[in-house]
């Protein structure tokens, strides 16, 4: 039977060639040809269907003798090519605080000269970390220098414009323009209009590039850049039409005359290395993340929304996170964050961190935390955390895990 067989596959192609096609064959397969040349990449059915994620997140905290547990979001993820030019995605995430929309975006992936440009609300491209999603972080809780000087994650409403240079190594330039930077940004809401001097602005350099087999380092340097921050003095009063000394007609325009000396920069520098053995597949490596950021902003008085003085204040952190195999992720990490009124006040966070992922889509993670100042009346913090996060049919952002 196994030589009937191969006789028949050995002698086939020898047969197709001592057959001439048929006129009508030929034109046949030219249109054929003619109808898959017009055709995208992706021609299935159900290519331009959305792909549809869902992303539970919960945690257990235990500091300062009390403990909750934390239902912390229910994320559901939607994306699809709009057409062969074009992909969209839309982020809807549910938790304590309510429902809404944590990204919509829209990105080209055909234009000419090597560019991609997005428009939406989106994760602006700052810094690594700061752009993920909190149940994407190798952490439970997401870094206190990000919380205090991006203001949690890199949402931002507006425009992103991405140039891959045509060089030998791999180098990327983008360029955005949001409202504000940070989804807890507390210095301006989304929803008013302002000039273009009060927009942020960011610019973003990246590079890629191999060691070796087994060894890979990406280092990126981002500035985001407001040029003017107009607040209202509250210490300015209003009219008093009768004299009794209370206001009856508050001064809408009062502190919108703080214009000089206004602006605002955080500049970033992130490198991270990767250590990915060739023989040892996905589930082994180590990968070792560092940020560090500078925040240069002139604060204003939080009671009376008077402009203060400038400060220049640091933050950053360093993580490991080991690949110890197919389930067993343990790592550490260190974060320093100094105050944003007063550069000399320093937070200090040092987290230990077991991951285990029981499968791709649910992963188990303990924590332990020590936190600490350098004013000497405050006591130590400790946190102790557990989190259970789980995935129901494609729930991915990018290649994160590198």
């Amino acid at each position: 039977m196994r030589f009937f067989v191969l006789a028949v596959l050995l002698s086939t192609p020898a047969k197709a060639r001592a057959q001439e096609p048929s006129p009508d064959r030929i034109k046949e397969l030219e249109e054929r040809i003619t109808k898959l040349e017009g055709k995208s990449g992706n021609s299935s059915l159900s290519a331009f269907n959305p792909v549809m994620g869902l992303a539970i997140d919960m945690a257990h905290l235990h500091a300062d003798d009390k403990a909750d547990f934390k239902f912390r979001s229910a994320e559901v993820s939607i994306e699809a090519p709009i057409d062969p030019f074009a992909r969209g995605w839309t982020i809807v995430n549910g938790g304590p605080e309510g429902v809404g929309i944590e990204e919509a975006a829209v990105q080209t992936t055909a234009l000419p000269h090597n560019l991609m440009v997005t428009g939406g609300r989106m994760f602006a491209s700052f810094g690594r970390l700061a752009h993920f999603h909190d149940h994407e972080l190798p952490v439970v809780e997401r870094p206190r220098s990000l919380d205090t000087f991006i203001g949690g994650e890199t949402q931002a409403d507006g425009l992103e414009i991405s140039w891959l240079a045509p060089t030998p190594f791999f180098l990327t330039a983008t360029a955005g323009a949001y409202n504000k930077l940070g989804g807890e940004n507390p210095r301006r809401a989304n929803g008013t209009a302002r000039s273009l001097y009060e927009f942020t602005y960011l610019g973003r350099l990246a590079t890629y590039a191999d060691v070796g087999e087994d060894h890979s380092i990406e280092l990126g340097v981002t500035e985001a850049w407001t040029p003017r921050r107009f607040v209202t003095d509250t210490s300015i009063p209003g009219f008093d039409a009768d004299g009794d000394g209370n206001p009856d007609f508050p001064n809408t325009s009062a502190g919108f005359t703080t214009k000089k000396n206004t602006w605002r920069t955080l500049t970033g520098v992130d490198l991270t290395y990767r250590y990915q053995p060739a023989a040892g597949g996905l589930y082994k490596g180590v990968v070792w993340g560092t940020e560090v950021m500078q925040n240069n902003e002139r604060r204003f008085d939080p009671a009376r929304n008077t402009p203060t003085d400038r400060v220049r204040s640091y933050a950053g952190f360093s993580y490991v996170w080991l690949k110890l195999g197919r389930h067993w992720r343990p790592g550490a990490m260190i974060d320093l964050s100094e105050d944003l009124d007063r550069a000399r006040r320093l937070t200090r966070t040092y987290t230990a961190f077991l991951s285990y992922d029981v499968t791709e889509f649910q992963r188990l993670r303990v924590a332990y935390s020590r936190v600490s100042d350098n004013v000497p009346a405050n006591p130590k913090n400790d946190v102790f955390a557990v989190q259970w996060t789980a995935t129901l049919g494609k729930h991915v952002h990018g290649f994160r895990d590198r």
